[in-house]
């Protein structure tokens, strides 16, 4: 059953699991988005906060899209 969770918080996991199921490491990673290892790290850590750009960013060079949608509260 689907829950609502906040855009960001969506972005982060699946950025999370797209990272995982790429099977790539973070050097190589960060040679991809163009960005050092440091703030790689900052992206795969759950407890930090990431512009949803960001991770829109990191998940469109995992070959990913972010589509949110919203319907009408119960």
């Amino acid at each position: 059953m689907p829950i609502a969770v906040e855009a960001a918080v969506a972005a982060k996991l699946a950025f999370l699991d797209a990272f995982r199921e790429a099977g790539i490491g973070k050097s190589e990673f960060g040679r991809r988005i163009g960005r050092d290892e440091k703030e790689v790290r900052r992206l795969l850590d759950p407890k930090h906060a990431n512009k949803l750009s960001t991770l829109t960013e990191a998940l469109r060079v995992l070959g990913r899209h972010l589509i949110i949608s919203d319907e009408a509260a119960a």
